[in-house]
């Protein structure tokens, strides 16, 4: 009895650690903070980085611990410049912006029509401009008994400046006046700068909505389709397309997709796809919603091989059967529609 009582606390003291034996009490934050270095006379004080130093007290007493203020230059064509300290950004021409300047004015036009803000040009070339006043506003109550209280304003001066070469353009924002409506308010130091990049990051959003648009535009814009019914360089009955070889082999496993072919092998050298051919039904959801169904093949089902040759300064698409044998003239020719919707539906360049 004696040594399961031994036995059970000595296991009680191993589960329960440090319980028993505590450390030393821990210092205090006060009791371990490093005193001040005193150095010998004679000798000098070593420099002290101030980088994490707290900052200064604001006028109200307390410390301005807000993240540091940042020109976030989200759309694609606009970059900041390393150590710039004003309120600038950079934008690039790209395909989405086309002539950077008039694209730069006619976004600053829609940014703040939606605002309902005054923008006025301040010389010939309207590279300058002078925005009305941007209120801020506090709303108090709830439903009915809602109401808004303007709390400051102010007015900013946007300056566009396009490189010489005209592919590159910054945009600049300086504040012109500022008032509170408060009587204890007042601006700081850094709330000016703030202000300024907050209106700029504005103008970089509308910029990136704009490219957004572009590129939807663009991709569901049909892409031309040059396929067309022809003859191969033996004088078989084929698809040609202007792509070259290669370009044509490097997009058709997204045209399969389309037509419910199956990629079972492939020989590159011989430029040669085996695929086979399942005729799918249109699917219940398909139906209730009306979706549009996959083009459908004026083929059986079953294994097929499509072959690419050179003709000319076109690309020859021979569908064959399994043993490579051509198909009729006919068959080719009723290709032809469904390959053409294909090639849309999955947007490449045939």
């Amino acid at each position: 009895m004696q040594y399961w009582v031994k036995c059970s606390v000595l296991a009680s003291v191993m589960l329960s650690g440090c319980s028993l034996f505590q450390s030393e009490p821990q210092q205090s934050a006060e009791q371990s903070r490093m005193q001040s270095l005193t150095v010998p006379a004679g000798l000098q004080q070593p420099r002290q980085p101030g980088e994490f130093d707290i900052p200064p007290t604001t006028a109200t007493g307390q410390a301005d611990n807000r993240s540091p203020v940042l020109v976030l230059a989200t759309a694609a064509s606009s970059r900041v410049e390393e150590g710039e300290r004003q309120s600038r950004v950079w934008f690039d021409r790209t395909e989405a912006t086309g002539d950077l300047v008039p694209f730069l004015q006619q976004v600053l036009q829609a940014q703040f029509t939606v605002q309902g803000v005054e923008l006025t040009p301040q010389d010939e070339q309207a590279l300058v401009y002078h925005t009305g006043w941007i209120s801020r506003t506090n709303e108090t109550g709830f439903w009915f008994w809602k109401a808004s209280e303007t709390t400051e304003q102010a007015r900013f001066e946007i300056r566009i400046e396009p490189k010489s070469h005209g592919r590159s353009a910054s945009m600049l924002v300086s504040m012109l006046e500022h008032q509170y409506f408060t009587q204890t308010a007042s601006l700081g130091n850094n709330d000016v700068k703030r202000q300024e990049v907050a209106l700029l990051n504005q103008v970089i959003d509308r910029v990136g909505k704009e490219e957004i648009v572009f590129a939807i535009a663009n991709k569901n814009k049909a892409p031309d389709v040059s396929l067309e019914p022809g003859m191969d360089a033996d004088g078989n009955p084929a698809l040609l397309t202007t792509q070259t070889l290669d370009v044509t082999w490097s997009q058709l496993e997204a045209l399969f997709g389309e037509l419910d072919l199956t990629v079972t092998d492939r020989n590159r050298s011989a430029y040669t796809y085996y695929l086979n051919y399942e005729k799918s039904e249109p699917g219940l959801w398909s139906k209730l919603w009306g979706s549009n169904d996959k083009p459908v093949l004026p083929v059986a089902a079953g294994e097929y091989q499509l072959v690419l040759s050179r003709s000319s300064n076109l690309t020859a698409l021979s569908l064959r059967d399994k043993d490579g044998a051509q198909l009729d003239a006919e068959t080719v020719l009723a290709l032809h529609q469904p390959f053409v919707q294909a090639i849309r539906l999955a947007q490449i360049d045939l």
